[in-house]
């Protein structure tokens, strides 16, 4: 475990000594981070993935949906469903 010396606004630092009871900031500091950081790791593989998948020689995103939905709608009359048992 490590420290840091972070920066926070006024008003921000109240309303953590407001709402936030003493012995669990570190940790809701922590949670927010690493929540924070997970939305930012997202955002990094939609921006890398961006075009990866082209357009060409595909049909439309709406049609896609109804051709899954129907190979769904086969398999589940294919192998039944658990109800049948």
């Amino acid at each position: 475990m490590a420290r840091m010396n972070v920066i926070f606004k006024d008003e921000l630092l109240a309303e953590i000594r407001e709402l936030v009871p003493v012995r669990q900031r570190s940790e809701f500091i922590e949670d927010a981070v690493r929540k924070r950081l997970a939305l930012l790791r997202q955002e990094r593989a939609v921006r890398a993935a961006f075009g990866a998948w082209p357009d060409q020689d595909r049909p439309s995103p709406e049609e896609e949906i109804r051709q899954s939905r129907e190979g769904w709608a086969e398999r589940q009359g294919r192998f039944g469903t658990e109800a049948d048992g």
